[in-house]
C-alpha cells in the first residue's frame, strides 16, 4: 500500500483525466437525479415566484431575459427550464426577452413554447416572446416607461404587441411583478442601474447566472436588490428539485393533465439532461478529484516519513 502511494507522486497526469473521463460517461450515461440541499438564495428565488401577482386577472406579468448562448446551455437551459415550469405550473403570465443576446431570443422561446405544449399554455394569452433588442442606453431609459413604446411588435409573429391579449393593461415597468435575468455576463446590473430605480414598489429581481459569477452577486442579495439567485447548474438542480415536488403535487390533486417529460426540448438539438442528473455526475467527478487528492497528499507524508527514517539510519 505504501509502495503504490509512493508512486502517485510521479502517476502520469493523463492518467487522471483517463479516471476521470470513464467516471463522467459512466455516470452521464446512467444517472440519477441528485437530492440537493436547496440553497437560501434558490429558495428565496423560488418563493418571490410564487408570490408574484402575475397570475390570470393579477394585471401584471414576469419578465424572463435569456441572455445566453449554446456555450452556457448546460448552467442557463436548465435554469430556464426550471424557471418555466414553475410559472406555468403556477400559471403565471411572462414574457421572454433577450437584451443583446440573438442566440438567447432563439433559445428563450424554443424552450418556452416547447414546455407550453405540454403545460397547455397559449402564446398571445399565458405567455408572450418581446424578440430581441438591442443593448443600448435608450432602451433601459425607454423601457421602463413604455413597454409598448419600445416593443412594437412580438417576436414569433411579428404582429403589433398591443394586439395580444397579455399585453392588456401593460404599460410600464410598473406592470411587471418581476423580472428575472437568465444570464452568462453580468446584464443584471444594467436593469439595478437603470431599471429597477424607475419602479415603484421596487422590480423583485431573480438572478439566474452562471456558477463562476455567484461570489460578486452575494452583497446584492444582501441589499435586496437581487430577491434570489439561482448559481450554475447547482442552483439550477436545487430549484429544479423543488418543482418537482410542486409537480408531484399538483399532478396528484388532477390539477395537471400530463405528466412530465423531462425530454419535451424538442426545438434544441441536444438540449441538456435534467439538472439533477448533471449534479449527479458533477458531484461524482468532484469525488474522484478528491480521492486523488487525499492519495497524492497521503502518499507525500509516507514519502516524508520514509525518508526521515532513511535520514536517521544513515546517521547512526
Amino acid at each position: 500500500m505504501e509502495k503504490f502511494l509512493r508512486q502517485l507522486q510521479s502517476l502520469d497526469r493523463r492518467w487522471i483525466y483517463l479516471v476521470l473521463s470513464i467516471v463522467l460517461i459512466i455516470t452521464l450515461i446512467k444517472s440519477y437525479p441528485d437530492k440537493p440541499i436547496v440553497l437560501p438564495s434558490v429558495q428565496h428565488f423560488y418563493d418571490a415566484v410564487d408570490q408574484a401577482p402575475a397570475g390570470p386577472g393579477q394585471g401584471k406579468i414576469i419578465l424572463v431575459n435569456t441572455l445566453f448562448a449554446a456555450g452556457t446551455i448546460a448552467e442557463n437551459g436548465t435554469q430556464m427550464r426550471s424557471l418555466v415550469r414553475h410559472l406555468m405550473l403556477t400559471h403565471k403570465r411572462f414574457a421572454t426577452i433577450s437584451v443583446g443576446e440573438p442566440q438567447g431570443a432563439t433559445y428563450g422561446p424554443a424552450i418556452a413554447g416547447d414546455l407550453a405544449k405540454q403545460y397547455g399554455y397559449e402564446y398571445g394569452k399565458d405567455w408572450i416572446d418581446f424578440g430581441y433588442q438591442f443593448n443600448t442606453l435608450a432602451f433601459f431609459m425607454s423601457f421602463p416607461r413604455d413597454i409598448p413604446g419600445q416593443i412594437k411588435t412580438d417576436g414569433q409573429e411579428n404582429k403589433p404587441i398591443t394586439s395580444f391579449p397579455i399585453m392588456q393593461g401593460i404599460r410600464n415597468i410598473n406592470d411587471v411583478a418581476m423580472h428575472v435575468e437568465i444570464t452568462a455576463s453580468a446584464s443584471v446590473y444594467d436593469w439595478m442601474q437603470y431599471v429597477q430605480p424607475k419602479s415603484n414598489p421596487r422590480l423583485p429581481i431573480g438572478y439566474a447566472c452562471t456558477g463562476v459569477m455567484a461570489a460578486d452577486a452575494y452583497p446584492y442579495l444582501d441589499s435586496g436588490q437581487l430577491i434570489g439567485m439561482m448559481p450554475g447548474l447547482k442552483g439550477a438542480s436545487d430549484y429544479e428539485a423543488l418543482v418537482d415536488k410542486l409537480q408531484t403535487q399538483e399532478e396528484a390533486a388532477g390539477h395537471v393533465k400530463h405528466h412530465y417529460d423531462p425530454n419535451a426540448i424538442t426545438s434544441i438539438p441536444a438540449f441538456p439532461p435534467p439538472a439533477r442528473n448533471l449534479m449527479y455526475s458533477q458531484s461524482a467527478a468532484h469525488i474522484v478529484i478528491i480521492l486523488f487528492i487525499i492519495f497524492g497528499n497521503v502518499g507525500l507524508l509516507l514519502s516524508r516519513r520514509l525518508a526521515k527514517k532513511s535520514a536517521a539510519k544513515e546517521e547512526a
